[in-house]
């Protein structure tokens, strides 16, 4: 299992200046000129997480003008099959394969940062940003990828209905998963040995949780970890093992699956709810990405659908899929280490006990519109417009790595 240098720290920060209520904004489903007419023929290749299929299918159906409905697997049990969208390709007969085998495709997160590193796919809607091992390799590729937050999530952990537990913390999940609890009765549970199951490396959910939950902790390499390479392979697990414990993003939990064959437990008291990623308690929220080669054609189909869909417009179409759209969350993302840099009203407050070399300010189509050298521990931005940004913080000791924190503030 890989290990990860705990003492490695990335300040990034995302914020959302603004004096309105975007969720009382009207939405009108509209696309600019440059997304109209669009035909399977002109439409960018995109791919990503088998999580994001439900947004990346709503989004073509309403670029192509194809009507599309929510429904389960239709060779299910009932109640047991995934809720998937599915696209009414009626009005486009003969392109039907085309589009689906050229153009609108899942290989699943890592793979699809890899086609895009590579140049097979124009875009990618993924449930986490670009990861180690892929920045490493489009590094050695020559590739910078663009990436930003569209919606929010999170990492749920989820035990069997028949398990009394309810709310473990963050230092119990910790232990359970470093092999230094291995009993239920230690977290107020039953006498049984817990099994606690991982997702396959550099997946959407097993590299959130070895950045936001173990954070270089070790997880030992018991044979108890061993799991399909599906989404369903957590629920499929833990409906047949009382003993076990997995997780999975809240929206394909809550979403996709829905169904009562896992129970989602809370984490440090706070119970896993779809208000609770709004409001910011929940710990370990999350992030949704849309992802571009940063040397595309700005004139392209593809970075105008990126710039898109962080538009009022593009979020209405977030939020129809399920997620949590960017524009209507608040409060401190990230990790526990880097609680201490905020944002107070138009002034980011960087911490007083850390030095810090260089200050990044982006726009959210990745350029950059502000450095600052040295900064002092108060930075005003009460001059830029009002809109979503992505700040980076470079500690001086470090040189230049962080430890991430994200933050949304309305």
């Amino acid at each position: 299992m890989l290990k990860i240098n705990r003492y490695i720290k990335i300040c990034a920060v995302t914020i959302i200046l603004s004096c309105c209520d975007v969720s009382s904004a009207s939405y009108a489903e509209t696309f600019p000129e440059s997304l109209g007419g669009l035909t399977p023929y002109s439409l960018p290749v995109i791919d990503g997480s088998e999580s994001t299929m439900p947004l990346r299918h709503i989004l073509v159906g309403k670029l192509l003008k194809l009507d599309y409905k929510w429904e389960r697997d239709p060779f299910a049990p009932p109640g047991q099959g995934l809720k998937m969208i599915y696209l009414d390709y009626s009005s486009i007969p003969n392109d039907k394969d085309y589009l689906i085998k050229n153009k609108l495709i899942t290989t699943n997160t890592h793979p699809s940062f890899i086609s895009l590193i590579e140049g097979k796919v124009d875009i990618i809607i993924t449930a986490r940003d670009i990861s180690r091992d892929e920045q490493s390799y489009a590094e050695k590729s020559g590739v910078r990828i663009m990436s930003k937050p569209i919606a929010m999530d999170a990492l749920t952990f989820m035990v069997s209905p028949k398990n009394p537990v309810e709310n473990l913390t963050h230092d119990e999940i910790r232990g359970i998963y470093s092999g230094n609890i291995k009993f239920w009765s230690q977290v107020g549970g039953s006498t049984e040995p817990i099994t606690p199951y991982v997702r396959n490396r550099n997946s959407g959910s097993q590299e959130k949780f070895e950045t936001m939950v173990m954070d270089g902790l070790e997880i030992p390499d018991f044979p108890e970890l061993q799991i399909g390479t599906t989404m369903e392979s957590p629920y499929i697990k833990l409906k047949y093992d009382k003993t076990g414990i997995s997780y999975t993003p809240f929206y394909y939990y809550n979403f996709i699956v829905d169904n009562d064959d896992t129970k989602a437990i809370g984490i440090n008291g706070v119970s896993m709810t779809k208000e609770h990623i709004i409001d910011g308690t929940y710990p370990y929220n999350t992030e949704v990405f849309v992802c571009v080669r940063e040397n595309i054609d700005k004139s392209s189909v593809a970075y105008e659908l990126y710039r898109y869909l962080t538009t009022y417009q593009g979020q209405e179409i977030v939020e129809e899929s399920g997620y949590v759209p960017i524009l209507q969350s608040t409060g401190i993302r990230g990790v526990p280490q880097a609680r201490d840099i905020k944002l107070q009203g138009n002034v980011l407050q960087l911490p007083r006990d850390m030095s810090f070399s260089m200050v990044l300010i982006y726009d959210m189509n990745g350029q950059q519109i502000m450095k600052l050298d040295n900064p002092n521990e108060s930075i005003y931005l009460g001059h830029l417009p009002v809109g979503l940004y992505m700040v980076q913080a470079f500690e001086k000791h470090l040189k230049g790595s962080a430890h991430v924190l994200k933050v949304v503030v309305k």
